[in-house]
């Protein structure tokens, strides 16, 4: 198929590098930027355009893939649902669900395709704990808990991605930026419940910058599975490994964990009355990979995917509550000074 990449971060040059991979056309590249648009038109050969609506008039893809500051995604999706385009976007969707909403709804409406590159659902781990779900081996379900944290925000200062440290972009710190994957992984247990934020803390203790560097949101749904996810930026920046990354899921039957193993392999260990067992699960690189392949293939096939931009709204209303929770009090929210939050439409 042919393909464009609108925009070059969060993910947009290594997205589009996955697509070319799996045996798709770049045909153009888009990015308001001139620098970073020169390096996607040098990356992919191809066009370089700095509206996302004079690149899909101009080139007509089969379909775009999505990426960007994350006040600036929901624009690009307008783009492609006035004409009607099928995408791929990448989280963090928007820094908040007020800005995606009417475009995500007018997308729906219009049965535009859309699907959420959201590695987590590629995973091992993810699979081996549903099979046990559905197999009655877990038993019920009742905490869930995930670490994603990565190194220091200063990764991003030299980068074209340095406005993720500029909150009225980016709509905050690593809870923006990664709390999507842990909201996501939990909203696909428990399903279309009603779920509620109970705590929530938002610090910028580590390096006192304006966006938090690392949070947790404690969350419980209507039919008592408590999740308690954190993200964070406070890994060290030097060493072996990118960060820490860790799941938990606790049912009333059994325990599934996934881990770093010494020398970096991600494990999984399945903990039953049975025993013990370990193996290994998939790269990050080979979740990334096998995602955008199935969002493809999706389309591709006719399917329906298994990811819509209606569940990134879902993702990100959580996420606000978690953000909105952690500000009500300034224990919760600190303890320097924060920046403002991009202003919700």
């Amino acid at each position: 198929m042919k393909l464009v990449v609108l925009s070059y971060s969060h993910h947009g040059r290594s997205i589009g590098r996955t697509g070319r991979d799996l045996g798709h056309e770049i045909v153009g590249v888009m990015d308001g930027e001139e620098g970073v648009r020169t390096q996607l038109e040098s990356e992919f050969g191809c066009p370089g355009f700095d509206t996302a609506s004079a690149c899909l008039d101009t080139v007509k893809p089969d379909v775009a893939l999505v990426t960007g500051k994350h006040i600036e995604i929901p624009s690009h999706i307008q783009a492609c649902v006035d004409r009607r385009i099928p995408y791929l976007v990448d989280k963090p969707f928007a820094d908040c669900a007020t800005r995606l909403r009417p475009v995500a709804e007018v997308s729906e409406k219009y049965g535009v395709f859309s699907a959420l590159i959201l590695p987590n659902r590629a995973s091992k781990v993810v699979a081996v704990v549903k099979k046990m779900v559905d197999d009655g081996s877990l038993g019920k379900l009742v905490l869930y808990n995930s670490r994603l944290n990565n190194g220091s925000p200063m990764r991003y200062d030299p980068t074209p991605s340095a406005w993720h440290n500029i909150p009225s972009i980016s709509g905050g710190g690593s809870w923006a930026t990664e709390g999507a994957h842990g909201i996501d992984t939990y909203l696909q247990f428990v399903g279309e419940k009603q779920v509620t934020v109970v705590g929530a803390v938002m610090s910028n203790a580590m390096y006192g910058r304006e966006i938090e560097d690392s949070a947790v949101g404690m969350l419980r749904s209507d039919d008592g599975v408590t999740g308690i996810i954190e993200s964070g930026y406070t890994f060290p920046s030097e060493g072996g490994r990118s960060g820490d990354h860790f799941f938990r899921f606790i049912g009333s039957k059994a325990s599934v964990f996934a881990f770093y193993g010494k020398k970096g392999e991600p494990l999984i260990e399945v903990n039953t009355s049975s025993g013990t067992e370990f193996e290994e699960d998939l790269g990050h690189g080979e979740r990334m990979r096998n995602i955008i392949n199935e969002g493809l293939s999706s389309l591709q096939e006719g399917r329906v995917p298994e990811t819509n931009i209606l569940d990134a709204v879902r993702v990100l209303e959580i996420q606000d509550a978690v953000y909105d929770h952690a500000r009500a009090s300034p224990m919760t929210n600190g303890p320097y000074p924060m920046g403002a939050v991009a202003a919700r439409p």
